[in-house]
């Protein structure tokens, strides 16, 4: 009997940097930033560990605006490893494709808008029906 698994993460943690919004050859749109997830929360605990986080769709429009450095979320999706080579060096990268994010941390006015705005901008079947593009087609 053949086990079947599923490829799925969470993971938490404050963006390292602004969302950037990537058109591909083919004419799809994702957005791409890297999420600092912490083991130990005392600063002189472990280093953070990096790893890069890509929304696909119009949904990763929508959402690029508000994915700015600092901002703390959570995110779900499929894990994925990006080989790259620079100078005869092998070089694999986590990344995670998001099926689900969800902004955490204090409430303030302007956060609490932001969300409430792409709730109500991004439908249900934006979440469910994301489209994945080959490697190929990702420039990076």
């Amino acid at each position: 009997m053949e086990e079947e698994f599923m490829n799925l993460v969470i993971f938490s943690g404050n963006l390292a940097k602004d969302a950037k919004i990537v058109i591909t050859s083919t004419g799809k749109q994702f957005c791409v930033t890297t999420l600092a997830i912490r083991e130990d929360l005392r600063p002189e605990g472990k280093p953070a560990v990096f790893v890069d986080i890509i929304i696909w769709g119009e949904r990763a429009v929508k959402l690029a605006k508000y994915l700015t450095k600092g901002k703390a979320i959570s995110v779900t999706g499929r894990l994925e490893l990006i080989k790259t080579q620079s100078n005869n060096t092998v070089y694999i990268t986590p990344r995670v494709v998001v099926n689900k994010l969800e902004f955490l941390g204090r409430k303030n006015i302007e956060s609490v808008t932001a969300a409430e705005d792409v709730k109500e901008e991004v439908s249900v079947e934006d979440t469910q029906t994301t489209e994945f593009a080959s490697e190929e087609e990702v420039p990076f």
